[in-house]
């Protein structure tokens, strides 16, 4: 693991717990809880992801994400030209991650409607990813979960398809926060 990769995910386990082999029945509770919103869920797949540190588990809240490892598009960007309220000097497709952005995967709770996946994701992007964009996709027609995000700050900057037909529509989200043009040729302020 290289050494900004810890300092980057020692950031964040510094203020969320994280799951371990021993939650690994009580995350696919939760996920077996709401099927409808994760019915490709795959217990291998979760086991990796809690041995990789890649699971919040919280307060009965789990949250999965990961870091890009290269600059990544998401979905495809379905808008034209640049808001008249970005100072941008050139058009840059605000859904292609940079390397060490975060991808939240799922957030979900055991107990929905009490306020305690709100606190998580506080800390999920406050604290723990204060530092780094961070996106992720929602199914079309899940307005409960995009006016949640919305409330964050998360922006819409793209859509996208899932399935093998391509059956299943979404929207791709970001929370920008870092200056995204900082670092690039030609960046003004």
């Amino acid at each position: 693991m290289s050494k900004s990769k810890e300092i980057e995910v020692d950031n964040l386990h510094k203020v969320l717990k994280t799951a371990n082999v021993d939650d690994y029945e009580e995350i696919m509770d939760v996920f077996k809880q709401h099927k409808e919103t994760f019915p490709h869920i795959r217990g291998d797949k979760v086991m990796r992801q809690i041995v990789s540190k890649n699971i919040v588990w919280e307060n009965g809240v789990l949250i999965t994400w990961n870091r890009y490892k290269r600059i990544q598009k998401l979905g495809f960007n379905s808008f034209t030209g640049v808001g008249s309220s970005q100072k941008a000097l050139y058009k840059v497709d605000k859904n292609i991650a940079h390397r060490g952005a975060c991808i939240l995967h799922q957030i979900a709770a055991r107990d929905q409607g009490n306020g305690s996946a709100k606190k998580v994701f506080e800390k999920f992007i406050g604290g723990g990813n204060f530092e780094c964009d961070v996106f992720l996709s929602v199914r079309s027609e899940n307005k409960r979960a995009r006016g949640f995000y919305e409330k964050y700050g998360f922006k819409l900057v793209g859509d996208i398809e899932w399935g093998k037909t391509k059956q299943v529509k979404g929207k791709v989200y970001l929370l920008e926060q870092r200056p995204y043009f900082e670092g690039y040729k030609g960046y003004e302020k």
